[in-house]
């Protein structure tokens, strides 16, 4: 990717909130914390679904930082939605984030 221009998917940035069901645990929800322009790469990672090999849709985005995207986070694409795994600084300078994030199934 070169420079600025192939961050062009508008992503929403989604956080978990969990708040108290009343009976000692508690529902898991995601709020919106804001939008990230990010550069999206797929690939399929090798997986075994129901004891069977098969593969998981991966993603590798490429968000500007600082941007405050932790694992457990999810961003969002349209009606897509996309689990961040990893967050990491791929060349130490804070001006790129890279996430490995897994498609969720609606």
């Amino acid at each position: 990717m070169s420079g600025l221009g192939g961050l062009r998917h508008r992503l929403v940035h989604e956080t978990p909130v969990a708040t108290p069901d009343g009976l000692g645990g508690a529902v898991l929800a995601y709020v919106a914390a804001g939008q990230l322009w990010g550069a999206l790469r797929s690939d399929a990672a090798p997986a075994e679904i129901a004891d069977r090999p098969g593969a998981v849709l991966t993603h590798r985005v490429t968000l500007r930082a600082p941007a405050a995207v932790k694992p457990g986070d999810r961003l969002r694409l349209g009606a897509r939605v996309l689990l961040v795994e990893a967050v990491s600084d791929p060349d130490g300078r804070g001006r790129r984030l890279s996430c490995r994030c897994r498609e969720e199934a609606p």
